[in-house]
C-alpha cells in the first residue's frame, strides 16, 4: 500500500500536462514567426535541422511554463498534505526533464544537424556536441592550451574562454533548479489568489508569472558573460552568472509565502 494512491498522482499529472502542453506548443510554433522571415529559418531546413530549433526551444520555455504546472497542482489538490508530494514529484520530474533537454538533447541534436549540413570544423568535431562531457573536454582543452586571444567563434572552440564554458556547463543544472522553484511558485501564487473572482484571479496569477520570468530574464542577461566578454572583453564568473539569477525567484518565493501566511491569520 503506497502512501499516496495512484489516481492524485495520474489527476495531477493531467492537470500539469494540461496547463502546459498548449502554451508550450504555442510558443515552439509561434516563436519562428517572430522573426520576420517567410519562411522562417527554423522550417526551411531539414528535419533535423527543425528538429535542433524543437528541442532548444522546448528546453528553454519549460522551466518557465512549469510555474502553470504549480498552479494546476494546487487547484487539482486544493490545500491538502499531498500538495507538497505533488510538488517534490512534479518539480523533480520536470526539472529533470529540463536538464535532459537543455544538457544533452538539445546540444546532441544540433551537433548531428551541423555535422550533416558540413558545417563543422575539425577542431569542434574533435569535443563533439556540447553536452556536459564535451564541454568538460572543450575546457579541459582550453585550460591546458590556453590561446593569446580568446574568441567566441563558433568555429574556433579551442579559443573559448573558460569562463563561458563553466557557465555552459552549470548552466542546465541551474535551470532545472529554476524550473523545479517555479513549480513552488505557481502552488504559492495560485493560493494566494484562491479566494479572488475567476477573471481576476486568472489574470493575478498571469501577472505574477510573466513578472517574475520577465525579473528572471532580465537578471540573467545582465550577469550572462557573454555580453561582458563582446562588449569589454571582461572574463565574468561563469558559475556565478549561471545561479545568480536564482536569488530572484528565491526572494520572489519567500514574499509570496509571507503574504499568504498573513493572509491566513487575517
Amino acid at each position: 500500500m503506497t502512501m499516496w494512491p495512484e489516481r492524485p498522482k495520474i489527476r495531477v499529472a493531467v492537470a500539469v500536462a494540461r496547463a502546459v502542453l498548449p502554451w508550450l506548443l504555442l510558443f515552439v510554433a509561434a516563436r519562428p514567426l517572430a522573426s520576420f522571415h517567410w519562411p522562417p529559418f527554423e522550417w526551411s531546413g531539414g528535419l533535423l535541422s527543425w528538429l535542433s530549433f524543437v528541442v532548444d526551444d522546448t528546453a528553454f520555455v519549460l522551466p518557465f511554463l512549469l510555474f502553470a504546472g504549480g498552479v494546476a497542482v494546487r487547484d487539482t489538490l486544493g490545500y491538502s498534505r499531498q500538495v507538497i508530494r505533488a510538488i517534490v514529484l512534479v518539480g523533480v520530474v520536470a526539472g529533470t526533464m529540463c536538464y535532459l533537454l537543455s544538457a544533452w538533447a538539445a546540444p546532441a541534436v544540433e551537433h548531428r544537424a551541423l555535422a550533416r549540413l558540413g558545417s563543422e570544423t575539425e577542431t569542434a568535431r574533435q569535443f563533439g556536441a556540447q553536452t556536459p562531457v564535451g564541454v568538460l573536454r572543450n575546457l579541459r582543452f582550453v585550460e591546458a592550451n590556453p590561446p593569446d586571444e580568446y574568441t567566441l567563434r563558433v568555429s574556433s572552440p579551442h579559443r573559448f574562454p573558460p569562463n563561458l564554458l563553466l557557465w555552459q556547463l552549470h548552466r542546465p543544472p541551474a535551470m532545472a533548479v529554476f524550473g523545479f522553484i517555479n513549480v513552488v511558485l505557481g502552488v504559492i501564487a495560485a493560493q494566494l489568489t484562491v479566494d479572488l473572482k475567476r477573471g481576476r484571479r486568472r489574470n493575478a496569477r498571469l501577472a505574477i508569472g510573466l513578472l517574475g520570468a520577465i525579473a528572471f530574464l532580465a537578471l540573467e542577461r545582465f550577469v550572462e558573460p557573454t555580453q561582458a566578454f563582446l562588449e569589454s572583453g571582461a572574463l565574468r564568473s561563469g558559475i556565478v552568472a549561471a545561479w545568480a539569477p536564482m536569488s530572484f525567484p528565491l526572494a520572489e518565493g519567500l514574499l509570496l509565502f509571507h503574504l499568504v501566511r498573513g493572509r491566513r491569520w487575517e
